[in-house]
């Protein structure tokens, strides 16, 4: 059965109650939390009584007929649509979950002048130098031999790491096949084009990533910085995609920008942890991979 079929028929059994109109808004909402409860109860006689608990399959489906009922019925008496609100569903599911991302996948500078693309593979190489009783970092791209950007400290009251940030910046180019901050440090922004340029390589687009990068350390500060963790918070991941709404990057799913971030602090954590070393960022492969300290 379709869900605009069964919407449809169980339209035909919604209930009016003596109460009035507010009574048969509010019924089908508590109905569903009595349902809900319903279900939880079915789990609970089946991890109490086991195997002996033959009806389980039987009974689950049943509350779980009569939670579907009020879930049309909630729909039906606000305007909806079964099937859209099904529908929706997954493409969100998806997007937050699915673990083939391959359709997503964008090759953004695939049609401009090589030497405005990212090179498929380069490694890269982070040397810690110590000035003024200060750690900081210099970045060397070991393919070309050159030096990208400054050397940076923390910048920072504390030692936190952040010296190592740019490694995040390399994910997105590993995992998202983008990044306006890598862009620059490597002299490839695509000035073929003066929008692109302008607003995908620019600085508003720059200060965005940046921000992106800063907003996601402060909040793993309270996460040990996915030291441990596989996961992001949904919520991060969705205002990460707020935050690139209007950039070429918008339609990155939040798996992708999860996948982006995790694997990012896990080489962050190897280079923190031994004091620099070589990193391999492949964008073919889309991975991100801690060569060691030589």
């Amino acid at each position: 059965m379709e869900f605009s079929s069964y919407q449809e028929q169980a339209k035909k059994t919604i209930q009016e109650y003596i109460q009035g109109k507010e009574a048969n808004k509010l019924v089908p909402f508590l109905g569903l939390i009595g349902e809900a409860g319903s279900v939880i109860t079915e789990l609970k006689k089946s991890l109490r009584d086991g195997k002996a608990y033959t009806s389980y399959n039987k009974k689950l489906k049943e509350e779980l007929g009569d939670l579907l009922w009020y879930i049309a019925t909630i729909a039906t008496e606000n305007g909806l649509k079964l099937d859209e609100i099904a529908s929706g569903n997954l493409l969100k599911i998806k997007d937050r979950f699915d673990i083939d991302q391959s359709e997503n996948f964008i090759i953004y500078d695939e049609q401009y002048p090589e030497s405005e693309r990212f090179a498929r593979e380069f490694e890269i190489q982070f040397d810690v130098i110590n000035e003024g009783g200060k750690e900081k970092v210099k970045i060397t791209n070991n393919t070309t031999g050159e030096q990208l950007g400054d050397i940076i400290s923390d910048n920072s009251h504390q030692d936190d790491g952040y010296r190592f940030h740019d490694i995040f910046h390399f994910g997105y180019v590993a995992f998202l096949g983008w990044s306006p901050v890598v862009r620059k440090l490597m002299k490839n922004k695509r000035k073929s084009d003066s929008n692109t340029d302008e607003i995908e390589d620019g600085a508003r687009a720059a200060i965005t990533e940046e921000l992106i990068s800063l907003y996601i350390y402060s909040h793993g500060m309270d996460h040990q910085l996915f030291k441990y963790s596989n996961s992001v918070d949904t919520e991060v991941l969705k205002t990460v995609q707020k935050l690139v709404s209007g950039i070429e990057v918008e339609n990155c799913t939040q798996k992708q920008w999860e996948t982006a971030i995790i694997n990012s602090y896990k080489v962050y954590d190897e280079l923190r942890k031994n004091g620099g070393g070589r990193v391999l960022v492949s964008i073919k492969n889309r991975k991100l991979t801690y060569l060691g300290k030589n």
